[in-house]
């Protein structure tokens, strides 16, 4: 059974990976059917399901925004079967820049510590929807 101690572990190491741009290091983190969720009403909403569209998400995140999208640790939290993680997140896209507080939700599956489901809560809502527009 994976540990509190652990999925905080694994979690801040997932996030170091995504901003070293090495996603594809983060696969043995990740359930093979992980669902991450991705709210709101812009052209990167949607629910993406499976391994290989999540590490593409992640490296599509990174090309919309030149490589400038980081995220800033401001609080984490785990239990066997989630982390919770608020985090700053800034980026630059065209002539747009997105500097929000986020809440990451990692549901866990608990005999492994994979991530089976990732949900997002933006501070502005309707700003990152115009962040994100074409």
């Amino acid at each position: 059974m994976a540990g509190t101690t652990m999925n905080l572990d694994a979690a801040k190491l997932a996030i170091e990976l995504f901003h070293a741009g090495k996603v594809e290091l983060m696969r043995h983190m990740l359930a093979e059917d992980v669902v991450w969720k991705v709210p709101h009403k812009n052209p990167l909403a949607a629910d993406i399901v499976g391994i290989d569209n999540v590490l593409e998400f992640f490296r599509r995140v990174q090309v919309e925004t030149g490589g400038t999208f980081s995220a800033e640790v401001l609080e984490i939290a785990a239990t066997e079967r989630a982390v919770f993680c608020m985090m700053r997140v800034q980026a630059r896209r065209h002539d747009r820049r997105l500097d929000q507080k986020v809440i990451n939700v990692w549901k866990l599956r608990p005999e492994d510590g994979k991530v089976v489901e990732r949900e997002l809560f933006m501070e502005d809502q309707p700003a990152s929807d115009e962040f994100w527009a074409f």
